[in-house]
């Protein structure tokens, strides 16, 4: 499917007979691999005597293009079309012995996951769907608050390419005006010697709206917000290349403490009344930014209260 994806990916017009012959199949096998493309939600036009073209021009993701994009070659890269998900090809990258730092990106992720088991929708070829993986020596103590740094890194990527207002709410939701545009979750695969931490991230650029109509909070994407499709070939050298400084300045001993007050520069619930849920209780108070450690200070009745990751929400009451 990548094969006649990228060759219709200049949105003109190209024969079943041209593309057969370009990938080495049947006219009949390409009509299969077209409606395999539809069927996974890539819309494919069909004229009589012309062929077959996409309704716009589509950027595949692709090894060299990240590299053009300025993504430091030291980072071991994978680029798939298709995959399970991409933090579950990182896990098994870890257990082969793959080099690391290692990025995987997949145009179309078949089971991708959110915070609370949740599924994160990616649609194809359209967004950001990867995962970052880092080896810290240290163990799990040192990458205390790492979530939210991974937070800073994703704005700063955003105001790069020209939206001046991302926001931040506590622990991993990035915004844009209370609009969810990207999400992160975080697994730790611990070993005798060091911990690895696998960074998933899923980015809105391009959303189709019939796609995301079965979600159930506010979203928006760069696309909209840009008033023109970004390069997610940059968009993913760029965030990758924040993350390897973020890896960086933990591993040195730095951690949440150098990210503080950029993350509460960011922070959308500041002095905010709150609702923080979890599953053993419910607390409602005045949001008041983040400690050192990237706990939620909360002031209930006078008194400051940190309330630390886990299956919480906070809302807005």
């Amino acid at each position: 499917m990548q094969k006649i994806l990228s060759l219709l990916s200049d949105s003109k017009f190209h024969s079943g007979e041209e593309l057969g012959e370009a990938i080495g199949v049947t006219r009949a096998a390409v009509w299969k691999k077209l409606k395999k493309l539809e069927s996974i939600g890539v819309t494919v036009h069909s004229v009589k005597g012309r062929g077959y073209r996409l309704p716009a021009p589509l950027e595949l993701l692709s090894d060299s293009a990240l590299l053009a994009s300025g993504l430091q070659p030291k980072v071991a890269r994978k680029v798939v079309f298709e995959t399970e998900s991409t933090n579950s090809d990182v896990k098994q990258h870890i257990a082969e012995g793959g080099d690391l730092p290692v990025l995987v990106t997949a145009e179309h992720q078949l089971n991708g996951k959110g915070r609370r088991g949740r599924q994160w929708a990616s649609g194809v070829a359209k967004n950001v769907t990867m995962s970052f993986a880092w080896r810290f020596e240290g163990g799990p103590s040192v990458i205390e608050g790492l979530s939210l740094a991974v937070g800073v890194a994703v704005a700063r990527t955003i105001k790069k390419l020209g939206v001046p207002n991302p926001g931040l709410k506590w622990p991993n939701d990035v915004q844009i005006d209370g609009q969810k545009v990207c999400g992160i979750l975080l697994e730790m695969v611990i070993d005798e010697d060091a911990c690895h931490v696998i960074i998933g991230i899923g980015l809105n650029v391009e959303m189709d709206s019939e796609f995301m109509a079965a979600v159930d909070q506010p979203w928006t994407d760069l696309a909209t917000r840009l008033g023109k499709v970004p390069s997610r070939n940059q968009i993913v050298a760029e965030l990758t290349n924040e993350l390897v400084a973020v890896c960086e300045c933990f591993e040195e001993g730095h951690g949440m403490k150098h990210y503080q007050a950029i993350w509460q520069a960011h922070d959308v619930l500041f002095n905010q009344p709150v609702t923080v849920s979890s599953v053993s209780q419910q607390r409602v108070g005045i949001a008041r930014g983040i400690d050192e450690s990237g706990a939620l200070l909360v002031e209930e009745n006078g008194v400051l209260v940190a309330l630390h990751g886990g299956e919480v929400s906070v809302r807005r009451r």
